[in-house]
């Protein structure tokens, strides 16, 4: 491994940064740490890399007894869409550096000292930090839900039409069942691919979600809502430390008015207050998405900003700016696709929103 030794700010403790760890060094670090999250543990890493071939640069400091002190996951971008870019970490809605703060500073130094304007046009850190070279932003909020307070409390915070709407599909029929049988994992691909269509966006890969769930194992469950024995709504979510996280959700529109997003949600929020979980986090939505932001809203749920951190700046992307014309183009001909060619297109471009 390359390494080299830096001076920390204030008690001078010699900090090593190191390309590699062994993993259950790695691991017993994450465990201590209150800030990691799934995006932090080495079986993320390797689902990106067997997924999308991104290049990992991850660094690490180690203080000078050897001891694991704080960590940088980085990725290479490489897309000619979106730009290349390092970024931590792809598809993670927050995932920053992590460890005491004289180290994730060093961490930050050195990933600055070894960035290549002529490779990468710039470093994105889904998370704000402290330090004077990057420059922080807020595009996206998500939404927690205190799970510490229990089931009643939790139904009495629900706003009415919430539910009313969970209700309505308990008394519908709408049975919601816990499952990772790769069967009902395709059925749920299938439907995110009509629901990204319709949105007008491209849609995870097949390998995405088999990936997801053949390397990240028991951090990931899906939750299908079923009317009559069809499978009408699905919803991915991911349990790391004391959160629960709802990551990827899709429904049959025909269905619509038996409210499986609500079943899927109440269902799993009532599963992760059983399993002593303290957070259910609702997951990040963009500021324009006025329809998920209220979705998210009704659940009894504080906001929290997510701020990401940009150096040399923050480009403006096509993904970034969904107001403009070339996006709401480029929403229309893809509602137009037929699946087929939906599929493949996806399969194409998706690695390059990461």
């Amino acid at each position: 491994d390359e390494c080299r030794e830096d001076s920390t700010c204030g008690d001078a403790i010699m900090v090593e940064i190191r390309e590699q760890v062994p993993e259950d060094e790695w691991r017993r670090f994450l465990h201590v740490c209150s800030d990691a999250t799934l995006y932090h543990t080495p079986e993320w890493k390797v689902f990106l890399e067997k997924t999308f071939g991104y290049k990992p640069r991850y660094l690490f400091a180690t203080d000078d007894s050897g001891q694991l002190v704080g960590m940088l996951p980085l990725f290479e971008v490489k897309s000619r869409l979106t730009g290349n870019r390092l970024c931590s970490v792809p598809f993670a809605h927050y995932c920053g550096p992590i460890g005491d703060a004289e180290s994730v500073y060093t961490l930050l130094d050195h990933g600055l000292n070894s960035f290549d304007a002529s490779e990468m046009r710039y470093i994105e850190i889904r998370d704000t930090v402290n330090h004077d070279k990057f420059e922080s932003q807020n595009s996206f909020s998500t939404y927690i839900l205190d799970l510490s307070t229990g089931l009643d409390s939790i139904w009495t915070n629900l706003e009415s039409n919430v539910r009313r709407a969970v209700r309505k599909s308990q008394k519908s029929g709408v049975e919601v069942s816990v499952t990772r049988n790769i069967e009902d994992l395709k059925s749920f691909f299938e439907l995110n691919c009509i629901t990204k269509k319709n949105i007008g966006v491209p849609a995870h890969p097949w390998k995405f979600f088999r990936n997801l769930f053949e390397c990240l194992g028991d951090y990931e469950q899906l939750f299908l809502a079923r009317y009559e024995g069809e499978i009408i709504g699905g919803g991915i979510r991911e349990y790391y430390g004391s959160t629960v996280l709802a990551g990827y959700a899709a429904s049959d529109p025909l269905y619509s008015k038996y409210n499986p997003f609500n079943a899927i949600n109440w269902a799993s929020i009532e599963d992760a207050c059983r399993r002593g979980y303290k957070s259910y986090d609702l997951g990040r939505v963009s500021y324009d998405n006025k329809g998920l932001e209220f979705f998210k809203k009704r659940w009894g749920t504080t906001e929290k900003k997510l701020f990401y951190s940009y150096f040399p700046r923050n480009p403006v992307t096509l993904s970034g700016n969904r107001s403009c014309t070339k996006y709401k183009v480029a929403t229309k001909v893809i509602q137009k696709m037929p699946m087929p060619l939906h599929k493949v297109f996806s399969d194409h471009v998706f690695g390059h929103f990461g």
